[in-house]
């Protein structure tokens, strides 16, 4: 075999592993692969990323925000306000005309003003005597002072 024959079957080689690899991480992560994705943190991981759900939420969510008001967003825990920085966070950079405070502001200990105007709720329901539900979504609620 001759030197460029050698080097002809390492790089033909080289190639098709490299591409049973990427394939293999293709059907790990799951489809569909030539479609424009949902959110931007689809196809990051095999697990589904923390803030999937408020990336879909909040913007179904906003329209229904008056400009200005107070806003927490998390996820709760047992049905209560816990310190879900990951969501908070996706709120803060996507609802830049309301004031979006940390879900402390929504704590179960706090009742009537004490608490803030409006809560966005992801995934399960969010139970607090001074809150009522708005809107109700497929990943989420929206739930406003009473």
């Amino acid at each position: 075999m001759t030197r460029d024959a050698l080097q002809r079957v390492v790089a033909y080689g080289g190639a098709l592993l490299l591409s049973v690899a990427l394939l293999q991480r293709f059907y790990g992560r799951g489809g569909p692969y030539f479609r424009r994705p949902r959110t931007i943190v689809d196809h990051v991981d095999v697990v589904k990323h923390p803030t999937r759900d408020a990336l879909i939420l909040i913007p179904e969510v906003e329209p229904l925000l008056p400009r200005g008001v107070e806003v927490t967003c998390f996820r709760p825990k047992n049905g209560h306000a816990w310190s879900d920085s990951d969501n908070y966070l996706t709120a803060v950079g996507l609802l830049p005309h309301q004031f979006v405070l940390p879900p402390f502001t929504a704590a179960s200990e706090l009742r009537g003003e004490q608490v803030t105007e409006y809560v966005i709720a992801i995934g399960e329901p969010f139970e607090h005597p001074s809150y009522t539900p708005v809107a109700g979504f497929s990943s989420g609620w929206l739930y406003k002072r009473r």
